[in-house]
């Protein structure tokens, strides 16, 4: 599901497009988005009720996921 919140924004994706993008379960990238997850280790997100998105290309993800291939 991927959707755009605006022509110039980054692209909202969900779980299951960010799990396919990088290759991993979509299960990972739930358990990297609760609470009970370390804030550091917590992949940046936007929580819309119960729904999980994602910024594709946004700098926050980026960043975090630099931070992790160190």
């Amino acid at each position: 599901m991927s959707r755009t919140g605006g022509n110039d924004g980054p692209k909202l994706i969900d779980s299951a497009e960010l799990a396919a993008r990088w290759r991993v379960p979509e299960s990972w990238i739930r358990n990297h988005t609760r609470n009970r997850t370390p804030k550091d280790d917590r992949i940046p997100c936007i929580r819309l009720g119960r729904y999980v998105r994602f910024e594709w290309d946004s700098p926050r993800l980026q960043q975090w996921l630099e931070k992790k291939r160190q």
